[in-house]
């Protein structure tokens, strides 16, 4: 008995191992004899800036047998590089082993002209990959993993494989959908498609896919395409999810839509409710007095809210629904299972309903393919009643307000599954879109010692107050207000939380208001090119983070970009300024087939608002409109943010710019800039030195070299202090006449800042002058330095005067009394250095050379 007993274990468990790899319909035998030839070109290569991953795809071979109910795969890998080995030595294949099996033929390595076989059934990890259980998706799939040993750079990896049957929920009906390309190159393509010559198909071709060739082959229909060298299409961003750029073809049995509606229509039978579906039913008829209406919104609030979203789609599950008295009584199910319940209930008080497909990728799109099955990704239903329409997704959570507020994500288009209906597709269509409003109120304290205040009002309605149900269910309280407050400064910086979060939620409207109060601790900050001004920079953030990315003009895209849609948001700014505020009423307004903004700033007193509001009206952009949305775009950028100065000694604000350039001062700055030029060049012709003798100048050292890195440095600094004037706007001189100053003349000021500008534009003139100059050691060069320093110490001076004056200031700012003390300490040390030093009169003795 002991000794039968070990042996009794072991064969229990070799039972059991049998067991289990049969169950995995996985094992190995020799490639399948209905194949049809194919001879590729193996010693073709691809362009070698083409490969990625370190790797290229020499083979890809892909035969499909209908009547067998088989796809055979072969492929070759060319290792290139060293990414290859880590990029190409495990080989995955998924399938569905309840009505799969996975049939390996071979795995080998060739190398240097050998074959090394490396085909091991016990290598094989039989894995159950389940990547969507995190959308609550069970499919049963597994995954065949295999780790190649002993891999190495130039090596090739060659492998086939065939997957035996398919879901008999299709009732082997032909149906198929497949690339002629892949994101790598491939050197040689093969793709057939094997059938009975009795079984007619049909095919449509996108992108510039060819349609196959045909020939008979052992008396079988065989449809192949043989291509070499196939590239990868140039991937695109931001491109609507229904754009697809690879060629790609459509092979079907079905004649038209109605074949479509028929299948669906048999798989969607249901018996009669049972006694627990009976019962419910009765209650929600109880419940609702007779009223249609209030009966048809407790169902769907019933399945919606109360039947959780599950999926366990193995098998013909991935499309057969079940039956509504089992998804009552598990309480779960997908959108086919929650679909098929609620449209049962429907139908139990007289209400129309039916079983919809829909696909949330290609949308609309989904009109162009030919009829099949298997394109739809997603079930809806379709009601009437009261001779209205309503669209209603089962798996839609969080739902509120009236049938009148009833919306549904913008699938476009649906194949309603019913047999004496429709021969074709249906406008998805919602009732009413919702809207999202938001308030942005900002209170600014007189200086920057004290703190400011923001209050943000977000109304959600309809569609958007289900999205914001949804977000705040699945989140707590603490996270919501954190990534809010997180978004707050990393517009204004230093922002802490005034009150908690406030959830204001009104179902019967389908209204959702969101309040959100924080601290400001420096909303303005030291404009370091003005002194004694403070700034405080407002972005419309929220409109940003909408608007549709864009590329610029000379990255052409060729796809159409994508926007959300349907979508609509009115959004405020109101600033609340220490005193009397005054503004550049400029408006904004653009309209067009695919998108509306509007933008108007007004100002009442102390309060500024800025008021903007965005609406799509498609889900995308054409690519012949792309250039008119970019220079849309670039003029909404420059209403998307605004400055806000403060004059902390006069106590008066200044501008809130208009955002526009001023061309009359870019004209004038080219101007002062050529008359200015054609002077040193004139003084570059002038020498002391006769223009015959010849000289050796030392090179450049001692303190020299500080010399020239100061005469190095300044044309660097003067051209940054050019650019960043604020004299370029339009809005400073729109906003002189509001400034409070000494002159009370307009024109004056206007002078003033006319005679800055020349001023600055000399400096860097005289900058680059002194640069060539010192380079070729110029005889010139130490006078004109002289005059340099000279000039720049009276013309800060004479501004930092004006600038008092104008402004009626009494104390000089520590800027202005550095900057004059630093001119005062150079003048000090260069001047006589430049005049008298010997080291100065032995290297800048060269002529202007004459020709």
């Amino acid at each position: 008995m002991y000794r039968i007993l070990p042996i009794l274990i072991l064969f229990m468990c070799c039972v059991t191992a049998r067991s289990s790899a049969q169950q995995k319909n996985f094992s190995i035998t020799p490639e399948p004899s209905w194949r049809v030839p194919y001879k590729p070109d193996l010693k073709q290569e691809p362009d070698a800036r083409d490969v990625s991953n370190g790797y290229y795809m020499l083979l890809f071979e892909e035969q499909q047998h209908v009547e067998q109910s088989a796809i055979y795969r072969h492929e070759i890998k060319q290792i290139v590089s060293e990414a290859g080995i880590q990029n190409a030595a495990e080989i995955k294949v998924d399938y569905d082993p309840v009505y799969e099996k996975l049939l390996f033929h071979k795995i080998l390595i060739r190398r240097k002209g050998k074959l090394i076989n490396q085909l091991q059934a016990s290598k094989f990890k039989i894995l159950q990959q389940e990547d969507d259980l995190s959308r609550f998706i069970y499919s049963g799939l597994y995954t065949a993993y295999y780790i190649l040993e002993d891999v190495r750079k130039g090596d090739q990896i060659e492998l086939a494989y065939t997957i035996e049957g398919n879901n008999p929920i299709f009732e082997h009906k032909f149906t198929s959908l497949f690339y002629l390309a892949s994101p790598s190159p491939i050197v040689n393509f093969h793709r057939s498609i094997i059938t009975d010559p009795s079984r007619e198909l049909f095919f449509k071709t996108f992108n510039g896919a060819p349609m196959p060739d045909r020939q008979m082959v052992n008396n079988m229909q065989v449809y192949k395409w043989e291509m070499t060298n196939i590239q990868a299409p140039e991937p695109e961003e931001d491109a609507p999810s229904w754009y697809d750029n690879y060629p790609t073809v459509q092979a079907t049995e079905y004649r038209d839509w109605m074949e479509v509606i028929k299948w669906g229509d048999r798989v969607n039978k249901i018996p009669p409710p049972g006694a627990a579906l009976k019962a419910k039913i009765a209650e929600l008829k109880r419940e609702s007095h007779k009223n249609k209406e209030t009966y048809m919104l407790k169902a769907i609030r019933f399945v919606q809210d109360d039947i959780r979203y599950m999926g366990i789609e193995m098998g013909e599950y991935s499309h057969r629904p079940n039956t509504p008295d089992k998804i009552l009584m598990q309480r779960f199910g997908d959108c086919k299972d929650k679909s098929l319940l609620l449209a049962t209930i429907l139908k139990a008080n007289g209400i129309y309903a039916s079983m919809a497909y829909v696909d949330s990728y290609n949308k609309g799109r989904v009109v162009d393919f030919l009829p099949a099955p298997d394109i739809f990704d997603h079930a809806i239903v379709y009601a009437r009643l009261n001779d209205k329409d309503y669209w209603i997704d089962a798996t839609t959570s969080f739902q509120r307000g009236n049938l009148a507020a009833l919306t549904i994500s913008d699938f476009q288009q649906g194949l309603i599954i019913d047999p004496a209906g429709k021969n074709g597709f249906t406008p998805v269509k919602n009732i009413a879109n919702g809207k999202t409003v938001v308030y942005e109120h900002f209170q600014l304290p007189s200086d920057q010692s004290n703190a400011g205040r923001l209050s943000v009002t977000s109304i959600f309605t309809m569609q958007y107050a289900d999205d914001q149900r949804d977000l705040l269910a699945n989140s707590s309280r603490k996270d919501n207000e954190n990534t809010f407050l997180n978004y707050y400064k990393n517009i204004y910086g230093s922002v802490s939380i005034d009150s908690s979060l406030r959830v204001i939620d009104n179902e019967d409207d389908d209204r959702i208001e969101i309040r959100e109060n924080y601290l400001l601790h420096t909303p303005w900050k030291t404009d370091s090119a003005r002194i004694n001004r403070i700034d405080f920079n407002v972005k419309a953030n929220l409109l940003r983070d909408v608007l549709p990315a864009y590329a610029e003009e000379e990255d052409k895209k060729t796809a159409p970009l994508e926007m959300r849609y349907p979508f609509s948001q009115d959004y405020t700014i109101t600033i609340e300024m220490p005193s009397a505020w005054s503004i550049n009423e400029e408006e904004l307004h653009i309209r067009n087939p695919y998108y509306a903004l509007h933008f108007v700033p007004s100002v009442k007193d102390n309060i500024v608002t800025l008021h903007y509001t965005f609406e799509t009206y498609q889900d995308h952009i054409p690519v012949n409109f792309l250039d008119t949305y970019i220079k849309d775009r670039k003029k909404i950028d420059d209403f998307l943010g605004f400055v806000f100065y403060w004059d902390m000694e006069g106590k008066a604000q200044s501008e809130a710019p208009s955002q526009g350039i001023n061309w009359f001062i870019i004209g004038l700055t080219i101007f002062f800039a050529g008359v200015f030029t054609h002077h040193a060049l004139r003084f570059y012709k002038i020498s002391i030195q006769p223009a015959q003798t010849a000289y050796y100048p030392p090179a450049i050292n001692g303190f020299l070299v500080l010399v020239a890195i100061g005469i190095f440095v300044m044309p660097v600094h003067t051209f940054y202090t050019l650019i960043n004037m604020d004299i370029f706007s339009n809005n400073i001189w729109l906003q002189l006449d509001k400034l409070t100053n000494a002159t009370h003349s307009t024109s004056l000021l206007q002078l003033l800042l006319v005679t800055e500008l020349a001023g600055v534009i000399c400096m860097l003139v005289f900058n680059l002058l002194l640069v060539s100059l010192f380079l070729k050691k110029r005889d010139t060069f130490p006078k004109a330095l002289v005059v340099f320093i000279v000039f720049y110490l009276v013309f800060n001076l004479a501004d930092i005067l004006a600038f008092n004056y104008v402004y009626e200031r009494k104390d000089w700012a520590d800027a202005s009394i550095q900057i004059i003390m630093q001119a005062c300490i150079a003048a000090a040390i260069l001047i006589p250095y430049m005049l008298k030093s010997r080291q100065v009169k032995e290297t800048f003795i060269m002529p202007y050379e004459r020709n």
